[in-house]
């Protein structure tokens, strides 16, 4: 059940109920309808700021709600709706640079298109080939780091940084710092000729 899903997963990451309306931007009540079970449908726009804000994939929730509700819902959508989800549900496409500050696009990636969501536009994303970055366990030399600009990060997001005359990678702080959100993390394990 997606109430019962939302509840868990929102209390795993340490969040109230509040905080995780606030980082969904949506209304209190409405997470606490979810997390209850009263509602008699969910948008895909809502359940795309939810995903973001518990940082699970769509998917997931979504599959939530084809559970509970009469899949006839189709039938109430405008062909506008339905062609705007079945856009969603294509991947994006992003280029990848061989550094921060290079103008050639040296490959394509494709990640899910909710990734490049934020407050119900599409972002642009771009890839960067990480030949001199690194962060702990997560992101390894010869890695695609797939970055936002114009993305809001959460705190703990990971994000890149100058320092100095060098771009790093740190958690999130505060805005003035940031170059970049890090959504999501390549590896490239073997390159094939």
């Amino acid at each position: 059940m997606l109430g019962e899903y939302v509840k868990g997963t929102r209390s795993k990451r340490g969040l109230s109920q509040a905080e995780l309306a606030k980082l969904a931007d949506l209304s209190p009540s409405f997470i606490c309808r979810i997390e209850k079970g009263d509602y008699k449908s969910v948008t895909l726009a809502s359940l795309n700021k939810l995903s973001r804000a518990l940082k699970v994939p769509i998917n997931e929730l979504s599959n939530f709600v084809l559970e509970k509700g009469p899949r006839d819902d189709l039938l109430k959508k405008t062909p506008y709706e339905i062609m705007n989800e079945l856009q969603l549900s294509l991947p994006a496409v992003v280029p990848v640079y061989a550094a921060i500050d290079s103008k050639q696009i040296i490959e394509y990636v494709f990640v899910p298109r909710e990734l490049a969501l934020s407050g119900g536009r599409e972002m642009k994303l771009i890839g960067i080939k990480s030949s001199d970055l690194e962060y702990d366990n997560v992101v390894h030399k010869g890695d695609i780091i797939i970055c936002g600009k114009d993305m809001e990060p959460a705190p703990g997001d990971l994000c890149l940084k100058m320092d100095g005359d060098r771009m790093v990678i740190t958690p999130y702080k505060k805005k003035e710092d940031i170059f970049a959100l890090i959504v999501q993390v390549v590896r490239v394990v073997k390159k094939l000729n």
